[in-house]
This record gives C-alpha cells, sequence and structure tokens, in this order.
C-alpha cells in the first residue's frame, strides 16, 4: 500500500514576515547601539537642538525662527520633513525662496530670500508695498518706510496698468539707479510709464519699450541747465521716447493783460 507524500499549506506571507522581523531587529539593534554612542561614549544624538535662519530681520525673522523651532526642534536632524518647513515659510507673500540646510550634529539652517518692494500702493484702505515681482506685501509701516516710487493714480492700478508699472520700476531700479531713486510716484498712461520727480512739477514721459531711454540725458540736461530755469515750475512735460533727444514742454506765453478803458 503506497503512501501519499505529504505537502505543506503554502504560506505567502512568510517572506514578508521575515523581511519585517529583520528590519525591526535591524532597526531595534541600530537604536541600541546609538544609545550606547550618547551614554557611553559622548556621541551626540542627531536631533534637531537649534534652528539658524539668515537673509532676514526684525518682525519677520522673529516670525520664521518661531515657526521653524514649533516644526522641528527635537525632531532626528536627516527625517526631517523640510517639505512641510519649506511650504509654510514660502507660503508667507514676503518669502521668495528659502534655502534649507542640515548641519550635523544639531542644527538646521535656513536662508530666506526676501522679495524686494519696489511701489507702493495707495489704495482707500491703505498703502501697500508692491514687490518687483508683482506679489502685494504688507502694508506700509515705520519698519518698513523706504522712500520708492508711489502709485496714487486709480487708472494706473488696474491689473494690466500695474503689471506695467512694476516691471519699468524693477528696469530703472536695476539699471538707473540715481533717476529711480528721485522718482515720487509713476503712472500709467496710453503714452507709457509716467514719472514724477523730486524737484519738477511736470511729468516725464518715458519710452514703453525701454525706459531707461534718455534717462541719462535728462539727468545731465537737469542739472546742467533746467534746475536754474526761473520758470521751472511752469515746464509742461519732459519726453524722454526720442531718439537721442529730450523734449521739453516750453511754457505757455501768458496772455498780455487787457489795457485799461479810459
Amino acid at each position: 500500500m503506497s503512501m501519499l507524500p505529504r505537502t505543506r499549506p503554502k504560506r505567502p506571507w512568510l517572506p514578508w514576515a521575515r523581511a519585517g522581523i529583520t528590519v525591526v531587529v535591524i532597526g531595534l539593534a541600530g537604536w541600541g547601539l546609538m544609545e550606547l554612542g550618547t551614554r557611553y561614549l559622548g556621541l551626540q544624538k542627531l536631533v534637531i537642538e537649534q534652528v539658524n535662519v539668515s537673509g532676514c530681520r526684525g518682525e519677520r525673522l522673529a516670525e520664521v525662527q518661531k515657526l521653524a523651532e514649533q516644526l522641528v526642534l527635537g525632531k532626528p536632524l536627516f527625517w526631517v520633513d523640510a517639505e512641510e518647513l519649506r511650504s509654510r515659510i514660502e507660503a508667507k507673500r514676503w518669502v521668495r525662496g528659502l534655502q534649507i540646510r542640515k548641519d550635523p550634529p544639531d542644527r538646521l539652517s535656513l536662508a530666506i530670500e526676501e522679495r524686494r518692494p519696489v511701489l507702493w500702493l495707495v489704495r482707500p484702505n491703505g498703502v501697500f508695498l508692491v514687490s518687483d515681482d508683482g506679489v502685494l506685501l504688507d502694508r506700509v509701516n515705520q519698519a518698513n518706510l523706504n522712500p520708492i516710487p508711489v502709485v496714487v493714480d486709480p487708472s494706473s492700478q488696474t491689473d494690466q496698468g500695474l503689471a506695467r508699472l512694476v516691471s519699468a520700476a524693477r528696469t530703472l531700479r536695476e539699471k538707473q539707479q540715481g533717476f529711480y531713486e528721485r522718482i515720487t510716484e509713476l503712472r500709467d498712461s496710453p503714452k507709457g510709464p509716467v514719472a514724477y520727480v523730486e524737484g519738477l512739477l511736470a511729468p516725464i514721459y518715458l519710452s514703453r519699450k525701454d525706459v531707461t531711454k534718455n534717462v541719462p540725458n535728462f539727468q545731465g540736461l537737469f542739472v546742467d541747465r533746467l534746475s536754474q530755469r526761473p520758470d521751472l515750475a511752469r515746464v509742461r512735460y519732459i519726453d524722454l521716447r526720442w531718439d537721442d533727444e529730450v523734449a521739453v514742454g516750453e511754457p505757455e506765453e501768458e496772455p498780455t493783460p487787457a489795457k485799461p478803458r479810459r
């Protein structure tokens, strides 16, 4: 009488169980070695105990410092959720970018890149800073009270008009900083950007294609001639849109007073 062969039932979960047990054992061994090293050999745990923030100051520095410490202090340095920290910080309007560096054994360094304001935007509900990439930032206060061009004209505060003025202000700051720093107000018009500078009541028409066109010529003309004119307050406009030429709108002649009748 032949015996039937015995077959063991298949256990598909067995390899996964073995792998899980192996991972747990390795983890416990690593944790144990770390505990022994830190307790008896003077090794430091790779846990975040300090957060260094650079690139900003004042209230902004304190704000980022507090947020980062709440999220990462006491967390493992190399297992910390850096993406959550990045998204929470970059969600702030004034933050353009963030670099995160892990400095063993216990330090996390954050380098903030701030958005730079180029305009003041005057609205009925307050005065706001506008960044060089068109983002509406904080309200103007004593901490950020820097003299930059103002946009007051309501017709210049449309999305397209304000975008054109932000682009013009950014270009002037980068290429003609001396002129940019003298501008008190910017307006948008069908002719192109219009600037008003300190010491001159007349509007200055700038080129829409090249906002820096003839700006150096105007600077020299103003210093050498315009500022010396006794009728400077009556000059009607300055037009910088012409090729290598600054057009000056001369004052209109005052009407001759009528002679009294006898």
